[in-house]
């Protein structure tokens, strides 16, 4: 299976959907499955943020044979990509892809606040992304968020993160870095702000 979704993300980079060292990608994406391991997250139910090309996505899949994941992409093209592979991998009945604005779902009530996780490897700011991923997340779960090398934590202020019923949990230090937000509390209805606004007026 591993090596048919690694052809697919070749397939991606050749159609421009992702760009750079797709080694490199991979191992990151990796990273991601062993920092859902690791917080107990391998038998979930989560949700990929800006899926595009499958980083981490479908590496996610393949690792965590365990795990159901709903990909949010609001491209046309690159959704269409996601479930060609995931229906070549069969990985069908474990995934599925939505083409729509993820803070126009994440107040859909079959989402709303239904999720283990959230994943984000390059979806947004700190801001947008922690706001839309607080919709889709329920009290107890997380959101596992790519960061920049040796991050200490900077870009995620209590006071915004607080708006959303969200704290900083922790950051993994690794060969690759990651920040855990949790989440405490349901999350205020008017989060995340539609229409754009989140991306507009972000809460920090």
């Amino acid at each position: 299976m591993m090596e048919r979704l690694q052809e697919s993300i070749r397939k991606a980079q050749a159609w421009g959907f992702v760009g750079g060292d797709i080694d490199l990608h991979l191992d990151h994406s990796h990273a991601f499955a062993e920092v859902l391991q690791s917080l107990g997250f391998a038998q979930e139910s989560g949700v990929d943020l800006g899926s595009g090309g499958g980083l981490p996505s479908l590496i996610l899949l393949s690792e965590l044979p365990s795990i159901n994941l709903t990909l949010v992409e609001v491209m046309i093209k690159r959704a269409s990509f996601l479930e060609a592979a995931i229906d070549e991998a069969g990985l069908a009945a474990r995934a599925r892809v939505i083409v729509r604005r993820a803070e126009e779902l994440a107040h859909d009530s079959e989402h709303r606040e239904r999720y283990s996780f959230v994943t984000a490897r390059s979806f947004a700011s700190p801001a947008i992304t922690a706001e839309v991923a607080a919709g889709f997340l329920r009290p107890g779960g997380k959101v596992i968020v790519s960061e920049p090398p040796e991050s200490t934590g900077g870009r995620w202020p209590s006071d915004g993160l607080g708006l959303l019923g969200l704290s900083l949990s922790q950051v993994y230090q690794g060969r690759y870095s990651f920040a855990v937000l949790s989440k405490s509390q349901a999350c205020d209805r008017r989060y995340p702000r539609r229409a754009g606004k989140a991306w507009k007026q972000p809460l920090f």
